[in-house]
């Protein structure tokens, strides 16, 4: 029911309605006046499938690369996976900043002057991504040999590993720049179409080279011949979408000012902030071992694919907040709490699932020996994703209106906090300790965010007095699922606090127009 709320009362909140032109946009339909939930629902739904997609063949795959590679390799394995979503750091922030600005434009420039602006940004990201690509490659023998702690068998392997992912950053960071394009025309469907295909392929080119070798190279040489192909289709997308294009291709010198100004602001955010989502495996694997980083990275690997639900509604808020930026500040604030409430309402079920039966799930999944190692570290783990997935709400409202520099400064005060308490946590309590600092990370992200959206937007303040039961409640029912043991004991409460959040939830999270609306679809259905 909850699910079903979110979903009808996203579909009147945000509608761009677009007609395409080589000489204009048509931007006076573009505006925030024209918002309806019924184009966010379908957005964010689609969005949401080319998340979860994916994640399914991860989770039939990821068993059969840990047999098939053996724990060292899936271990170096999973530090792939990480540094190709650390490779958004070389387009200097700016991706965001073309999706922000094309967003903005729509309404009120011809389509050549858009153009221009698009193509200016693909022309900086690709020589930042060259220069990029030329660093890591270059590095990467001392990275395998003197940072990350792989046996001597291993080096050579994980170093040309490490080169053939060099080679794929200038399709990475392209690939993402004409996704950008294609967010900012609303153009979900193409960018899932594409996403959805790439993200499977992250699962089955290992599975695919496992007959013919364990040799991690040749699997992260699959991952980069993908990449590339991915950026053509990409490509056709924009040229599909926007046919402009094809026909004004130019630098504009008078947009790199702009772009550089938003983007450079974006470069600490895309720096810092998937480094404290990184660092800890880099830091178990630097500290303890990489057989280590496997315990720890399956669970975060399963957990943090919930950010897939925040993540799909965030792409579709950017822009939405984006156009508003220009007419008053009361459009964005029913945006802000629809979009906390229904990621907090889908989530909490989900998480409270996770927290209780982590034990008896990576048991299953894994075998005996992964669960004993990684039960507290999933639980840990899946309550700072619910903190950090409500944190994503007022990061994208603070970026989605331009200001990129408060989230960025943000992050550098963070840091040395996260850093310091990783490092002690890891020393006190394992592995373990590490989950539990990222866990007080997120908390403490989500708390700033929060306090900064409301200092740029006073109205804000009310949207966040609607999200904080559904924010806070649920955290208690989640360290009370931490402490059981007994499976019909986990079983019992689980039901019961499912029930309790849901009437909890209705009663004091939902507001009247959206309580209107259950009553009317509740009637229909019994009518039916």
């Amino acid at each position: 029911m909850g699910e079903k709320l979110s979903i009808h009362f996203l579909r009147d909140c945000i509608t761009i309605k677009m007609s395409e032109s080589n000489s204009e946009l048509a931007g006076s339909d573009l505006n925030v006046n024209v918002l309806s939930r019924k184009a966010l629902a379908k957005n964010s739904l689609i969005n949401l499938a080319g998340f979860i997609f994916p994640l399914a063949v991860g989770l039939v795959t990821i068993p059969l690369i840990v047999r098939g590679f053996g724990v060292e390799r899936f271990g170096l394995l999973t530090l792939a996976w990480a540094i190709i979503g650390y490779f958004s750091l070389f387009d200097f922030g700016i991706g965001r900043a073309i999706t922000q600005l094309t967003a903005e434009r729509l309404g009120n420039s011809p389509a050549k002057d858009v153009s221009n602006l698009v193509w200016t940004g693909l022309f900086l990201m690709s020589l930042f991504a060259l220069v990029g690509a030329m660093m890591t490659a270059i590095l990467a023998p001392w990275f395998v040999s003197s940072v990350l702690k792989v046996t001597a068998a291993l080096q050579d392997e994980a170093t040309w590993a490490f080169i053939m992912l060099a080679v794929a950053i200038p399709a990475v960071v392209l690939s993402a720049g004409l996704a950008g394009v294609l967010a900012a025309m609303q153009r979900f469907d193409l960018i899932n179409a594409l996403r959805i295909p790439m993200g499977m392929m992250i699962f089955l080119i290992p599975v695919a080279v496992l007959p013919f070798s364990k040799s991690m190279a040749y699997v992260c040489a699959g991952l980069m011949l993908v990449r590339m192909f991915f950026l053509f289709l990409h490509a056709a997308a924009c040229f599909h979408v926007f046919p402009t294009l094809r026909t004004h291709i130019g630098v504009a010198r008078s947009e790199i000012k702009r772009l550089l100004n938003f983007g450079g602001w974006m470069t600490v955010t895309n720096i810092v902030g998937p480094l404290m989502m990184y660092m800890d495996r880099f830091v178990i694997g630097a500290t303890l071992s990489i057989s280590a980083v496997a315990y720890y990275v399956t669970p975060y690997e399963v957990v943090t694919r919930l950010l897939a639900i925040p993540a799909a509604l965030g792409a579709v808020l950017f822009p939405a907040f984006a156009a508003a930026r220009g007419s008053s500040t009361h459009h964005a604030t029913p945006l802000y709490s629809m979009g906390g409430r229904a990621i907090l309402g889908i989530l909490a079920p989900i998480v409270l699932v996770l927290v209780v039966f982590a034990e008896e799930g990576l048991g299953i999944w894994l075998g005996e020996d992964f669960s004993q190692k990684s039960t507290p570290i999933l639980q840990w783990l899946a309550i700072g994703v619910y903190l950090n997935s409500y944190a994503q709400v007022p990061f994208t409202f603070i970026q989605g209106i331009g200001r990129a520099d408060i989230t960025a400064k943000l992050h550098m005060l963070e840091l040395p906090i996260y850093i310091a308490l990783m490092f002690w946590l890891l020393n006190t309590q394992g592995i373990v300790g590490v989950a539990i600092a990222w866990l007080l990370r997120s908390a403490l992200d989500a708390a700033l965010l929060t306090l900064m959206a409301h200092w740029l937007t006073k109205d804000i303040a009310s949207a966040s007095r609607q999200i904080a039961p559904i924010l806070v409640v649920p955290l208690g029912v989640f360290a009370v699922g931490m402490m059981l043991d007994e499976t019909v004991g986990k079983l019992l409460f689980t039901g019961s606090a499912f029930f309790a959040l849901l009437v909890g939830g209705y009663y004091f999270a939902v507001t009247s127009e959206e309580k209107a609306a259950v009553q009317k679809m509740a009637r229909r259905l019994l009518r039916t």
